[in-house]
């Protein structure tokens, strides 16, 4: 491609920065993207225009326009990204995080790390810790790499930022379903900080925070709860038995037993540091709330191994006043929608449609989905989880067309977002699989159940209901065609 002719110089700028950005339509905000600059672009064919209005560069263009210039536009592309993010902890800020995802991600497959710039860097790690607060780690796994290798190359293997960068990319693996391989990385981390700043040192003891969670999601609950005795101990003496940390490692103690089957004991203890909670930190705080809906969810979970089906019914149309208050407290700001607030109107919906009130419970979850869409992207998992919550409520109607569709849909965006073996993909396959199976769509259902079964087995584990149904039905099949392989 020779330099093109009789382009202005905006539209040459725009140009070079579009070809360091993915495929997906051009995040708003580029320098120098003015309509005018784009219809010129466009015009010459070297934009390609969308139904929704937006513009992309197509993958031939993008590689001839860098052969072309070099690496002109190249840092201007990151900047603009993070310009496009806004500053930390503005409205909409994950939903922008997801959409920028596949621009950056192109990014850093087309650069080196030996070619980073501090502000660039920082917007690279800035979108690790977003995906990382929002159960995303898998999408956070390859950008939590590049960013330990900028940092091995330009400030050093053992820098606190380095030490840093890795603790995330541990947690990356973590939340990716490699909690072991999450704690290996993490304890050569707290050594290194031992090494570097002494054993009682802060973030040494963050280090073993953040340790005791990678054990506890690989099961290893022995281990898990040693580390965090260790800790409440450690943090009663030097912060206080009120401070929010102290708190907050009494309560991962409690989650550990929870996740182990001590369920009685988890309740008592979360019973005993919920009034402690709201005293210290108000009753209106975050980690608050969350206390007190794990404190719900718990007793739940004890109610329905001691009564019917029926009292149980009873007692969650009892329970909605908790939660509805809590919905509230989360809501108080229309204008700053958090991820808790959508994730609690998800459990109210939730709840809604348990005890039969289903009109109330399609309301709820529109809204959730609606409010989430805005504030965390339409792939983010609590929106995800609302979707096929949802589906199931088209289900109980009989609607099976309508949530094939929605689960579809659920399914595609879950896939792209979060991908393949993400917790909320998986169980949206499953409900996608038997959702073609109550539509007698034998042929899809059995090349779905080839192509997912051993994700969602392994994913969700074969005690989950949708694993043993599905598991039964591939056997059943298996037996009528030995020979089936598709």
């Amino acid at each position: 491609m020779n330099e093109p002719h009789g382009l202005s110089e905006k539209a040459t700028v725009l140009l070079t920065t579009a070809a360091w950005l993915g495929p997906d339509p051009l995040p708003p905000g580029l320098p120098q993207a003015s309509a005018d600059t784009m219809e010129e672009l466009a015009g010459q064919g070297m934009l390609v225009r969308h139904q929704d209005g937006g513009h992309s560069l197509p993958e031939e263009a993008r590689r001839k326009v860098r052969a072309t210039y070099g690496t002109r536009g190249r840092d201007e592309a990151i900047l603009a990204l993070g310009d496009f993010l806004g500053q930390p902890g503005s409205p909409s800020e994950t939903a922008r995080c997801l959409f920028m995802l596949p621009h950056l991600m192109y990014w850093t497959e087309q650069t080196r790390p030996e070619d980073d710039f501090p502000a660039g860097a920082m917007i690279v790690n800035r979108t690790v810790v977003l995906l990382l607060e929002n159960d995303m780690g898998a999408k956070a796994v390859p950008l939590a790499q590049r960013f330990v290798r900028t940092c091995e190359a330009q400030i050093g293997r053992d820098a606190p930022a380095t030490l840093t960068a890795r603790s995330n990319l541990a947690a990356a693996h973590d939340q990716a379903g490699e909690s072991l391989r999450g704690a290996r990385l993490l304890e050569k981390v707290v050594e290194a900080r031992i090494a570097a700043l002494g054993a009682d040192h802060p973030s040494v003891w963050d280090g073993y925070n953040n340790l005791s969670g990678s054990y506890l999601r690989a099961g290893e609950y022995e281990r898990a709860q040693q580390i965090v005795e260790r800790l409440i101990e450690h943090r009663t003496e030097t912060l206080g038995p009120r401070d929010r940390a102290t708190l907050m490692a009494r309560n991962n103690l409690a989650v550990i037993w929870e996740r182990a089957g001590r369920t009685a004991e988890a309740v008592a203890l979360w019973q005993e540091i919920f009034p402690m909670f709201e005293a210290a930190l108000g009753a209106g705080d975050s980690d608050t709330l969350a206390i007190g809906a794990a404190l719900y969810q718990a007793r739940q979970s004890l109610q329905e191994q001691h009564v019917s089906k029926e009292a149980a019914q009873r007692d969650r149309a009892e329970d909605l006043a908790e939660i509805e208050q809590r919905v509230a407290h989360l809501s108080a700001d229309p204008e700053q929608i958090s991820l808790p607030a959508v994730a609690a109107l998800v459990e109210l919906a939730t709840a809604l449609r348990d005890t039969g009130r289903l009109d109330e419970a399609e309301a709820a979850f529109t809204e959730a989905i609606d409010k989430g869409r805005g504030a965390l992207g339409d792939g983010h998992p609590v929106v995800v989880s609302a979707r096929y919550r949802l589906v199931h409520i088209y289900r109980l109607r009989g609607h099976t067309d309508v949530a094939l569709a929605a689960a579809r849909a659920a399914l595609a965006e879950a896939e792209r977002s979060l991908g393949r073996t993400h917790y909320e993909t998986l169980i949206t396959a499953a409900n996608v699989i038997c959702l073609v199976l109550e539509g007698q769509q034998m042929e899809e259902h059995e090349e779905l159940l080839e192509d997912r079964l051993a994700d969602i087995i392994e994913g969700l584990g074969f005690t989950h209901p949708l694993v043993r149904a599905l598991a039964a039905y591939r056997a059943s099949l298996t037996l009528r065609q030995p020979d089936w392989r598709r």
